[in-house]
């Protein structure tokens, strides 16, 4: 069972992206970035839109740049429009965009960025568990529907 994330970012904080994409990978969590997913001459709304519906939850690096990017005030408001969890990484000294201005966030610690990462990726993994868990709970009440339709037949011979 995969669980992944869409990343919200600018392209010029593509190295705090490219660090945090390894540590992602190492809790196998999947990492969506729109930059490696999108092609020329494709429908860019249309297939933001299904990234992040395909996703589990959406985080926004937001860096000294990146606030102010139109595309992600776009991508994050998307995700919140399609009931997503957000989960903000914030550079001190940014620019927060206006739909994240009242969620709780990760600052982005400028002397050790790496445990910043590092927290933001224990989080996701947390989110992973949890939905992990949850479709384990499906699967039982599933399986215990299944023996009950079959003992009910089983009674009627």
């Amino acid at each position: 069972m995969s669980f992944s994330v869409f990343v919200s970012a600018s392209w010029k904080d593509r190295d705090t992206v490219d660090k945090l994409v390894r540590i992602l990978q190492q809790y196998e969590i999947q990492p969506i970035l729109s930059w490696d997913m999108i092609r020329v001459g494709d429908p860019i709304v249309n297939r933001i839109r299904q990234q992040i519906r395909a996703s589990d939850c959406v985080l926004a690096i937001i860096g000294k740049h990146g606030g102010r990017s139109e595309s992600m005030d776009f991508e994050v408001g998307m995700a919140i429009g399609l009931n997503k969890i957000v989960v903000p990484l914030i550079e001190e000294g940014a620019d927060i965009p206006k739909a994240l201005i009242e969620k709780q966030y990760i600052l982005i610690d400028k002397n050790r960025p790496e445990l910043s990462y590092e927290r933001a990726a224990a989080y996701l993994n947390s989110l992973k568990i949890e939905k992990e868990r949850r479709n384990a709970i499906g699967g039982l009440v599933l399986l215990g529907i299944g023996l009950l339709f079959l003992a009910a037949l089983g009674s009627e011979d």
